[in-house]
């Protein structure tokens, strides 16, 4: 039998204590590395830009000059980017929100929140005299069999929607929604709307914008009766996800 002496008890120790803190370390390392590793490779999540709605105010710049034009009828139009070259586009889309988007400040009785809107589903059709929010859109290329009242048909940018507020008269006589052109209008870098899903959402479609500006179109019942469905209104956009390149189109 060994005999143990204070002295080899000692060392004993000693050596007993050094070889746990090496089995520990290398444990501890590897625990700390793996969570390093991890938080490393997560990701920022991308950012969201030129979104749309907006309110039409406190504009970054002032043209005479309009990046849209109607074209032989309201089914086509020519747009033409700032220092590009026309482009015929295509009617692809016709549709309104029960809820306006958009905000134009100065027009009476008109309501828009980040949080968009109504809470419940559109009424069938909208009360008289409440403001709509009405979008044509135009792409270079119109796909066929789908849904004219979304997006569905617009298959090929570049995508100009043109959109305006309209107060809902009582007329029940049937007609098209016409499209409104400026100048006076509002143009941005912006993208496709309607109520986020999930919530938070990037919508992924750009879309180049051009809304003429008044508080004294109207749009009949007659006429929102031939749609066969609303949408709601998508909530005002943050600061941090809107282009700077409203422009205030004069005549």
């Amino acid at each position: 039998m060994q005999r143990f002496t204070p002295a080899s008890r000692f060392r004993r120790s000693v050596i007993l204590a050094c070889g746990l803190a090496l089995f520990v370390a290398p444990a501890t390392f590897a625990q700390s590395s793996t969570k390093s590793t991890k938080s490393k490779s997560v990701k920022p999540a991308p950012s969201c830009k030129d979104q749309s709605p907006r309110r039409l105010e406190k504009y970054n710049a002032e043209s005479k000059t309009s990046t849209v034009a109607r074209g032989a009828d309201d089914n086509t139009l020519v747009l033409t980017p700032r220092g590009g070259t026309p482009a015929t586009l295509h009617r692809c889309s016709q549709h309104y929100h029960c809820w306006i988007e958009n905000l134009q400040p100065l027009c009476p009785g008109q309501h828009a929140t980040a949080a968009g809107g109504p809470p419940d589903k559109c009424p069938k059709l909208p009360p008289v005299g409440s403001w709509v929010e009405i979008h044509t859109a135009y792409s270079a290329e119109v796909g066929e069999k789908c849904d004219p009242e979304t997006l569905d048909c617009c298959i090929k940018g570049p995508i100009v929607v043109m959109g305006y507020h309209a107060k809902v008269t009582a007329d029940t006589t049937p007609g098209p929604v016409p499209v409104k052109w400026g100048p006076p209008s509002a143009e941005w870098s912006g993208s496709n709307t309607g109520p986020n899903d999930p919530p938070g959402q990037c919508k992924p479609v750009h879309a180049q914008w051009s809304f003429p500006l008044g508080c004294d179109f109207t749009v009949s019942l007659g006429q929102l009766g031939l749609f066969h469905h609303q949408d709601k209104a998508r909530g005002l956009q943050p600061p941090n996800r809107l282009s700077s390149d409203l422009t205030h189109v004069v005549p």
